[in-house]
């Protein structure tokens, strides 16, 4: 074993994991897209019902079949990205895990940056919290244990909100008036930070944005978020983890019969599961864990998770039976950190009041056209890009500081 670590040439590349990367990319700027004029607090609320006609529609489409689904994918991506780089790690360093904690806290850096100076709905900074449960506690778990793991993590939440709906319906017989007013006092908190958010994010200068931020996700982070959030990452990082030990990728003919059935069980569980979360979430409160939301948090997990798979597989087929025309995700997967970093700064900077000052002026749907015109420019953009250098301009940093030298960058 060697002491010099080097990074992983472009020759090393698993080419599906680009095309995939690129692909989430755009299912996270069609869910992000919503929460550049709406306060993050609002995700506690679910669905937003004061849409209408074509804005309804659009909305109540990704909230059922892409919300959640490729966060899912992204979360999973990540945590393929880093077993891969821990396991490659072991065979040319003599101290992995200390080169795989500095690439996680510089992580932790460019997510803090982001969270903080730019758009609150970062995921980067908790992405890097939680891969160093992945290197502490799980580094050396065998494949056969790992998605076992997941699954234990990812049922964790939906019991812990069932208990809470149980201990609320208890609650609500022995004494309803204190539980009604103190759930009731919650709300009203949550709708008048809300407000405030709307108010700042439309009309305050940069530094207050910042400091709500930071107030922001402090609420949503902290506390009983914190016991949601972490699990539920973990989970996906840990069944990441599973699919590239396991080489699911590495050989995508030999591994072919596996996709064919994700794909088959995944629509035929994921479509039903998602319908049937559109139906039971419209009114979906998260501040009052209640029996019915303990079903729509069920069904939105077997959605995510088998819809996450179907779209995988979807893609890998195509991929694998010639349809070419999905190699236009890889370049911007390659360049997926710049890009999703790239696609906070432009539309804060469009919709909030230090930039242009549209926020809550452009309809969910015009607002999602706006979305896909910059993911085509961006798939455009990272095709040009990658011809001339070898790095996203990010990611190319990111490498660098993680191997402390400076990266050869052009081609």
């Amino acid at each position: 074993m060697t002491s010099t670590a080097t990074p992983v040439q472009s020759a090393e590349r698993m080419h599906v994991l680009d095309i995939l990367r690129g692909f989430a990319l755009f299912g996270i700027l069609m869910m992000n897209i919503e929460y550049f004029q709406r306060p993050m607090q609002a995700i506690m609320l679910g669905f937003d019902q004061s849409q209408v006609g074509i804005d309804y529609a659009v909305g109540w489409f990704v909230y059922v079949f892409i919300q959640g689904k490729f966060y899912t994918l992204f979360s999973l991506l990540f945590g393929i990205g880093f077993v891969i780089f821990l396991d490659r790690a072991r065979e040319k360093v003599a101290k992995p895990r200390l080169l795989f904690l500095r690439r996680i806290l510089i992580l932790a850096a460019i997510g803090a940056l982001h969270a903080f100076l730019i758009w609150a709905g970062d995921i980067l900074l908790l992405y890097a919290f939680v891969g160093l449960f992945l290197m502490l506690l799980f580094h050396n778990t065998p494949v056969s244990r790992l998605w076992k793991w997941g699954l234990v993590l990812l049922i964790f939440p939906l019991l812990l909100f069932l208990l809470g709906a149980w201990g609320i319906a208890m609650g609500m017989q022995a004494d309803p008036d204190t539980m009604i007013n103190a759930f009731s006092a919650q709300q009203s908190a949550l709708l008048s930070d809300m407000e405030r958010a709307d108010y700042i994010y439309s009309q305050g200068n940069f530094w207050e944005v910042v400091q709500w931020r930071m107030y922001e996700m402090g609420q949503l982070y902290l506390g009983a978020g914190f016991l949601f959030f972490i699990p539920s990452i973990l989970a996906l990082f840990l069944f990441g983890a599973a699919a590239a030990r396991a080489g699911l990728f590495r050989d995508i003919a030999a591994n072919i019969r596996y996709f064919k059935r994700f794909a088959v069980l995944g629509y035929g569980l994921g479509v039903p599961a998602a319908l049937l979360f559109g139906q039971f979430s419209m009114n979906l409160d998260m501040l009052m864990p209640t029996y019915q939301g303990a079903l729509a948090l069920t069904l939105q997990t077997v959605a995510n998770i088998t819809l996450c798979f179907a779209y995988i597989s979807t893609l890998v087929l195509l991929m694998h039976y010639g349809k070419r025309w999905v190699q236009v995700f890889a370049p911007a997967g390659r360049m997926a950190l710049t890009n999703y970093l790239l696609q906070s700064l432009v539309f804060t900077l469009i919709f909030y009041g230090y930039g242009l000052g549209l926020y809550g002026e452009v309809g969910r749907a015009t607002a999602t056209l706006m979305a896909i015109a910059l993911y085509v420019g961006q798939l455009t953009a990272s095709a040009w890009w990658l011809q001339r250098y070898q790095y996203g301009p990010m990611e190319w940093l990111w490498r660098s500081l993680t191997y402390g030298r400076r990266q050869a960058f052009k081609l």
